[in-house]
């Protein structure tokens, strides 16, 4: 077992937030079966709204011994808060398009999670902070971020994880290169020509590798794409399709407890893939600030 992994034992009574919406809720018929034979004494709720999930945590009684989402990134990242002031440890249920999270933490699919709540095992993972909004995963500005507006509902439950691809003309047709700095208390970073900067807790994004450290290590990790040409750009897009960044000059990468992204003009932020606000952004790790079903 793992340093970090504590067996607590599977949970007995959890509480249960399906979001019916998400992609995976309603392609598979038999769900609602296997839920209920893995979990038969699960408090199920199917909250409507973000709201209504906030508000099943917050009232829920003093039986329920875990939290599990079934869902997509938004599902978890929009009760990250109550799950944070409960002190519960979280099962996901990955049921949405990308499941960053999910992957983040080596469960992909439902058989995987399944396992890995029934293991009882938990082990603490970072959470971010961009402007006092928490997030699981990632925060990107330039390319990812308009891919974030472009990537409408419909898009996603259409095409999927491939639903990124589809946007990319419109992304090159109309993309502008900006300039960055990244400062915190070892002083300031300048990146010019830039195209894209995530800075993340996790190590997806749409899908695919961002970062390979530990997701308790205390640190966000940025990293900031330029180009001289499209051909810098369809290279780079080319290597994330991959899951690999390419180690050349135009890509800088910092680790950092805390810091604040100006840009030489507002942008939009996608925050776990929704646009959140614009730029600038002050950004925080809080440190093993929720704990997971691990196996």
């Amino acid at each position: 077992m793992p340093k970090s992994l504590v067996n607590l034992g599977a949970p007995s009574r959890p509480l249960l937030i399906l979001n019916a919406q998400a992609s995976g809720a309603g392609a598979d018929p038999a769900l609602a079966s296997r839920l209920a034979k893995q979990f038969p004494n699960a408090i199920l709720v199917r909250p409507s709204t973000p709201d209504e999930a906030i508000a099943a945590i917050r009232a829920r009684d003093a039986s329920v011994d875990a939290i599990l989402v079934g869902g997509g990134d938004g599902s978890v990242s929009s009760i990250l808060a109550p799950l944070i002031e409960s002190g519960l440890p979280l099962g996901v249920l990955p049921l949405g398009t990308a499941n960053d999270f999910a992957r983040s933490i080596g469960q992909p699919d439902l058989e995987n999670a399944f396992a890995a709540i029934a293991s009882g095992g938990v082990r603490p993972v970072d959470v971010g902070e961009a402007n006092g909004h928490l997030f699981l995963n990632t925060i990107a500005v330039g390319l990812p971020a308009a891919a974030a507006r472009d990537l409408t509902a419909d898009l996603k439950k259409r095409l999927g994880m491939f639903a990124a691809a589809a946007v990319i003309p419109k992304l090159l047709h109309r993309g502008r290169a900006f300039s960055v700095e990244i400062l915190d208390d070892a002083g300031t970073i300048s990146v010019e020509s830039c195209i894209a900067v995530l800075a993340g807790a996790g190590r997806y994004i749409g899908g695919f590798p961002v970062a390979y450290d530990h997701l308790e290590d205390g640190r966000l990790h940025l990293v900031a794409a330029r180009a001289r040409s499209w051909r810098d750009v369809l290279s780079i897009l080319g290597s994330a399709l991959v899951g690999r960044l390419p180690e050349e000059w135009n890509v800088v990468e910092h680790a950092t407890e805390a810091c604040t992204l100006r840009t030489s003009r507002p942008l939009d932020v996608a925050l776990d893939g929704d646009i959140a606000f614009k730029t600038p952004v002050d950004l925080r790790i809080r440190a093993a600030a929720i704990r997971v079903f691990s196996p």
